[in-house]
């Protein structure tokens, strides 16, 4: 009887400690317009602040489903080689919960210029259904202004 007990009890504890299944979500924004924070000397500087809100849907021009808020903070500029380097944050708030993202960005003049960009980052949580989401993330801005965001995570503690 012991064997059969011992035997159920790794059972249960293997099926608790399984791998979540890997899942995937894709976003469609329109990038609109951000508000612009200078909070150090004139111009773009360590501490400005880039923050957007806008509309989410689950297919390109597809019904909305829910809004983003994002800011990106910047961290490093060195202005005679036109980089820069931004702190990353965005919330996605979708009908079941929201999700949580964060990542550090390196832009340069070359990639203002042609209005694309592309990076990937990690999802760093979530409320409601999302609650335990773990996965990374890459959105891809088009120069239209339109985005994709591909997340692929999986749902666990």
């Amino acid at each position: 009887m012991k064997h059969i007990a011992l035997g159920i009890s790794i059972l249960l504890l293997a099926a608790c400690s399984a791998p979540q299944q890997q899942q995937t979500l894709t976003t469609y924004t329109t990038l609109g317009t951000p508000e612009y924070i200078d909070v150090g000397s004139e111009g773009l500087s360590v501490g400005d602040s880039y923050v957007r809100r806008g509309e989410v849907s689950f297919s390109e021009g597809g019904p909305v489903v829910g809004e983003y808020y994002s800011q990106a903070t910047i961290v490093y500029h060195d202005e005679a080689n036109g980089e820069s380097a931004r702190s990353f944050f965005k919330e996605i708030i979708l009908p079941d919960g929201s999700i949580y993202k964060m990542d550090f960005v390196a832009t340069s003049n070359s990639q203002a210029v042609a209005g694309e960009h592309m990076h990937s980052g990690a999802l760093i949580g979530g409320t409601g259904a999302y609650a335990g989401i773990r996965g990374t993330y890459t959105l891809e801005i088009s120069a239209s202004g339109q985005t994709v965001d591909v997340m692929t995570y999986w749902l666990g503690q």
